[in-house]
């Protein structure tokens, strides 16, 4: 009946598994209740910066468990010094070029590039692409190609399918 946080380790030499082996891991009778109920789920790194994220989501899902949060569905908290709260830069120019055959990246990217000083986004559609067949969805007045220091390949359940797929091979094989 209490509401539980599941924290996974991360380390294999510390216990750590993927969520799927620890399921298995898990009594059968208890594994729903466990892992089908929406449960708080973070996974606890050895490394500090990561370390203050999941003690983030560990208390924010106590706190909202408790009876002054109970009408609210997140909290804004923040760890004074921690790497949110501080203005990240890369320490020289970074181009990333995020490729038109690539659905996604580009927004992606340009979401970085908002985030990060000193990054910019380049983004130029290649003849027979999806992107220079619908000039609107490719980003306008942004770097070429060829000033890139970076390929961003954003992954998801179409980066490889039909014919930007194939292009999009391509590229990768050639950055």
């Amino acid at each position: 009946e209490k509401p539980l946080v599941l924290v996974q380790e991360a380390d294999p030499e510390k216990g750590g598994g993927t969520l799927q082996a620890l399921r298995a891991e898990c009594p059968e009778d208890l594994q729903t209740d466990i892992f089908e109920n929406g449960w708080t789920h973070t996974i606890w790194m050895r490394i500090e910066e990561f370390q203050l994220i999941s003690l983030k989501i560990i208390a924010e899902a106590v706190l909202l468990c408790s009876p002054n949060f109970l009408d609210k569905t997140s909290l804004p908290l923040c760890v004074p010094g921690e790497l949110e709260s501080q203005s990240l830069v890369f320490s020289k120019q970074t181009t990333v070029w995020a490729s038109p055959a690539n659905p996604g990246a580009a927004e992606l990217a340009c979401e970085l590039a908002s985030a990060f000083r000193g990054l910019t986004v380049s983004n130029v559609a290649d003849v027979g692409s999806s992107a220079s067949a619908h000039p609107s969805m490719a980003l306008r007045g942004l770097d070429r190609p060829g000033k890139a220091t970076h390929m961003l390949l954003y992954l998801n359940q179409t980066t490889w399918l039909e014919h930007d797929g194939e292009r999009l091979a391509e590229q990768v094989k050639q950055a």
